[in-house]
């Protein structure tokens, strides 16, 4: 499928959900490419997003929750800043996960990929180490501003890793 916006029909969708495909444009040096999913009562915006660079298949994932299970879904894929661009969608997979399962990689996730041990060293004004002392941390958010999710198939992908550097 080609165009600025590209979009496919789902014909049942369950409470949770998970979405890949690959995607590749041109008409552009890069795009930021979302993913959102309209059913009969709402439309759930950037359900998945990949940057895009010309000419490169690039692989979008992501995954959703809904309000209420959808008999209907169109999936649509969108240039995040409207220009005119062709879209290529390959391999486009929308999979239902259970209560269960969105819960169970939900905590995995959670303890394998946000948490992390640390070493904190306190120091005083002048640099000097302070040895046992007491600090106290609050989390202030629940965002997480930086980082990224990439699949074990991508991560001993070398063609891809390299392009992923450029």
């Amino acid at each position: 499928m080609t165009s600025s916006g590209s979009s496919f029909i789902q014909d049942w969708l369950t409470l949770f959900g998970a979405i890949t495909a690959w995607i590749k444009i041109q008409g552009a040096n890069s795009a930021l490419i979302r993913a959102s999913l309209k059913t009969e009562n709402r439309t759930y915006n950037r359900i998945g997003t990949v940057l895009a660079k010309n000419g490169c298949w690039s692989f979008l994932k992501g995954g959703f929750v809904l309000d209420s299970p959808s008999n209907l879904a169109l999936l649509l894929f969108q240039n995040s800043d409207d220009k005119d661009i062709d879209i290529t969608i390959d391999s486009s997979s929308l999979q239902p996960i259970t209560d269960q399962e969105w819960r169970f990689n939900q905590q995995f996730m959670i303890n394998t990929q946000r948490k992390r041990a640390v070493t904190i060293h306190v120091s005083d004004q002048q640099g000097n180490r302070l040895q046992g002392a007491v600090i106290a941390i609050n989390q202030v958010s629940k965002d997480f501003p930086f980082g990224s999710a990439i699949a074990h198939t991508i991560l001993g992908n070398l063609p891809y890793q390299n392009w992923f550097v450029e």
